[in-house]
């Protein structure tokens, strides 16, 4: 077993179980609320790997400037999925792990066996499959050209994180993605806009829990990054969505049609061939 497996494993379950308290949380805190909470959660989890390993000053610029990436790419995506129909925004931007796989290949020459390509085109099939929906409307309103940019963002940020972590280790993009997120979170729900029982009820406590067993997943996801191939890593967590919503069907009852079993399937046996290579 390679030791970057078992670290991309855990995100890709601990990120599955992330999105199911997700989504109780947001019915009850809000998007904006949600935001601030679990970057201000993520920070303070990384802030005890970060002081014990304390990033090199010249890994920081650009570690910042992927998050400043990130923090666009979040924009980009929510006024896709603002504009746009979902089902067709989601599966859009869920091939960016495809880019990234190739990107790792072209630029970094990472090669592989047909087992690992077979998982790397299988499992963002899935996760388009899980995402889409029939019907709706079709017709490209500007949301199309955004979903484009944030795929095309989405995949070169995750394989510029190849390139930041390897040198120097995960602290400064840690921190550095961190402090962006809150700061972005302080805009949008400044403290003035919040109330105690905002932080005394479940949703607080779901996106507490959630993110920080998900910020524990992030610097094991990151380590791995920092030791294996993001042409296998990348696509093989970013199964996460079919594992989670193989988990809403028995856990938050929600229903399922042929589409999206056949694309949970689909994902599952792509992270089982990219796990195995």
């Amino acid at each position: 077993m390679h030791p970057w497996l078992p670290a991309a494993l855990f995100a890709l379950a601990a990120w599955s179980f992330q999105r199911l308290l997700s989504k109780r949380a947001l019915t009850g805190l809000g998007t904006r609320k949600f935001y601030l909470l679990s970057a201000v959660v993520s920070l303070l989890v990384y802030l005890p790997y970060v002081v014990t390993r304390r990033p090199a000053a010249v890994g920081l610029p650009p570690a910042f400037g992927l998050a400043c990436l990130m923090a666009a790419t979040f924009g980009v995506t929510s006024e896709a999925i603002r504009r746009g129909p979902l089902g067709v925004v989601s599966p859009i931007t869920a091939l960016s792990p495809a880019l990234t796989a190739v990107l790792g290949i072209a630029v970094l020459g990472e090669r592989l066996d047909l087992t690992a390509y077979l998982g790397i085109g299988l499992a963002p099939a899935g996760i388009g499959l899980l995402a889409s929906r029939p019907g709706g409307d079709q017709r490209a309103r500007g949301w199309l050209l955004l979903a484009l940019v944030s795929l095309v963002m989405q995949g070169v940020g995750a394989f510029l994180a190849r390139l930041v972590v390897t040198p120097a280790g995960p602290s400064g993009l840690l921190l550095a993605g961190a402090s962006v997120q809150v700061l972005i979170g302080l805009v949008l729900a400044p403290p003035h806009r919040w109330r105690r029982s905002d932080l005394s009820g479940r949703p607080a406590l779901f996106t507490v829990l959630g993110y920080a067993i998900g910020g524990v997943a992030t610097i094991g996801y990151l380590l791995a990054l920092s030791e294996g191939p993001a042409s296998v890593i990348v696509p093989l967590v970013s199964v996460s969505p079919a594992l989670a919503g193989l988990l809403a069907i028995p856990i938050v009852k929600e229903p399922a049609g042929l589409r999206q079993w056949c694309g949970i399937g689909i994902g599952l046996v792509g992270a089982t061939l990219l796990a195995s290579v």
